[in-house]
């Protein structure tokens, strides 16, 4: 997998979580809506999502948790980007 977070208190990696083969993305334009199921964007690929992150969207990440949307601390390629 491309795309990663590190968690900013453990320094572990997450992963984006897919929903039924689809990765799970939130619209900055929805503010503190974009987690909620109404609100969230599937997309298929990793390159979309990429695509979208690069834009500002958030996506959802596996945490000892539960999943979470986030758009700080993401990593493509090992490169920082947020």
């Amino acid at each position: 997998m491309r795309v990663y977070r590190l968690d900013p208190k453990s320094g572990r990696k997450q992963y984006p979580k897919q929903q039924q083969g689809y990765f799970v993305v939130g619209d900055p334009k929805r503010g503190n809506q974009k987690h909620h199921a109404r609100n969230q964007i599937l997309v298929r690929t990793e390159q979309e999502m990429i695509d979208l992150i690069v834009k500002g969207y958030s996506v959802r990440v596996g945490t000892d948790a539960a999943p979470s949307m986030v758009r700080r601390n993401l990593y493509i390629d090992g490169k920082q980007i947020t």
